[in-house]
Order: structure tokens, then C-alpha cells, then sequence
């Protein structure tokens, strides 16, 4: 265990939250969200929960920080390869199912940022201050409408409505069917046992994929309908 002494200017502080936020994260590489307390993280970096207090009001929003962190890594990551991910001659439902395909391998490579969009309404939002809310919400506004410019650049039939519904329609898929894809023990046991609850337990990729193509379509044939 580290021993620190308390910050005094802002790059100490700075550097003393990015230590916080490696350990959590080396934390979520060992066990699951609902797991890391801050009793736990406390001990690891070297703080009291007191001590703590003065870089996180909380658990969850180290990990609403964390979050935030993971998903500007996947958009750095990604960001040179966009217009890669189609051939725009293909028509539309084709590169629909491209963009969809793409999506899928680059989110199941961020396996972090999945877990944590997986619990962030139901877990990380809960206990944090309006001021923390308010950050988060607005980094998760810009996060997402730049997902919808890039969308809309490989999918140019999509208006702009359109490709901020589909960005946000991912970020949902992404949380909903990572959870899906990775039952507790006891399910997978059940699920193992009894062939026909197998559509139950879905591969993530392979279900995104799917779930996210059938949106991007509907969207291009609502296009087409209203035009």
C-alpha cells in the first residue's frame, strides 16, 4: 500500500486522482462493479475514506470518473478508422450492417467501458451530488453526439435526429446486452442445463450486432417513408 501526502498544488491533485482512477480500474479487473468499495480503494491508494473525499464524493463517481476516461479512450481509438468501416458505394441497408458489425468488435474491445455503461443508471448514478450529475450528464451528451456525427457521416441518409437516436440507441444496446451476455453463475449453470433457454444468454457481439443493424435500417426506411 502506497503512502501519500496530501496534495497542495493542482497537478499534485491531478496526479492524485488519475492514481485513484488506475486503482479502481485495476480493481474492476478483478472483480465486478458491485464488488469495489471504497473501504477497499481507500486502502490501496494509501488514503482515508476522509482523505478520499477531498478528489471523489464517492464510489460511484470514481466510477462515473472511470467511466468517463473509458469512453474517451474508445473515441481516441476509433476515431482515425471511421471511414473505414463502410464501402460508400454499398447501399444503404449494406453499410447499415457494416457500421453494425464495426461497432460490435470495437465495443467488446473495451470491455471497461461496457461494464460500466452496463450499471451506470441503475448503480453509478445513484449517490453522487447534482454538481458531480451535471458533469457526467453533459461529458455523456457530448460522447454521444459525436458517436451521431460519425454515424451520420457513414450513414449520410440518417438527418440529424436520426443519428443522435441511433448513438443513443448504442449506448443503450451496448449496457443492456453486455449484462445479458454475463449471467451470475447460477443462470449460466441453468442456461447450460437446459437447451432451450440458450436465446436467453446471448454472445454480446453477435447480438449487438444484430440489435443495432435492425435499428440503423429502421431508421434509413423511416427516412426514406418520411421524405
Amino acid at each position: 500500500m502506497a503512502t501519500f501526502h496530501r496534495a497542495r498544488s493542482e497537478e499534485q491533485r491531478a496526479e492524485r486522482r488519475q492514481s485513484i482512477l488506475r486503482t479502481a480500474a485495476d480493481m474492476l479487473d478483478e472483480m465486478p462493479v458491485a464488488a469495489v468499495s471504497l473501504n477497499e480503494l481507500s486502502r490501496r491508494v494509501g488514503l482515508s475514506k476522509s482523505a478520499m473525499s477531498l478528489y471523489f464524493e464517492s464510489r460511484e463517481a470514481v466510477l462515473l470518473g472511470l467511466l468517463t476516461e473509458a469512453a474517451t479512450r474508445y473515441r481516441v481509438e476509433t476515431a482515425e478508422t471511421f471511414a473505414e468501416w463502410v464501402d460508400p458505394s454499398a447501399p444503404a441497408p449494406v453499410r447499415a450492417r457494416q457500421v453494425a458489425a464495426r461497432l460490435a468488435v470495437t465495443f467488446a474491445a473495451h470491455p471497461m467501458l461496457c461494464e460500466l455503461l452496463s450499471v451506470q443508471h441503475a448503480i453509478l448514478e445513484h449517490n453522487i451530488s447534482v454538481d458531480v450529475a451535471t458533469s457526467y450528464k453533459r461529458s455523456s451528451r457530448d460522447a454521444i453526439r459525436w458517436l451521431a456525427g460519425r454515424l451520420g457521416d457513414l450513414l449520410p441518409e440518417l438527418d440529424d435526429e436520426r443519428a443522435l437516436r441511433a448513438a443513443h440507441m448504442v449506448i443503450v444496446l451496448v449496457g443492456a446486452l453486455w449484462t445479458r451476455s454475463r449471467p451470475a453463475p447460477a443462470l449460466l449453470a441453468a442456461f447450460q442445463a437446459d437447451a432451450s433457454l440458450a436465446f436467453m444468454h446471448p454472445a454480446f457481439t453477435e447480438a449487438f450486432e444484430a440489435a443495432i443493424a435492425t435499428f440503423l435500417q429502421g431508421l434509413i426506411v423511416e427516412t426514406t417513408d418520411t421524405a
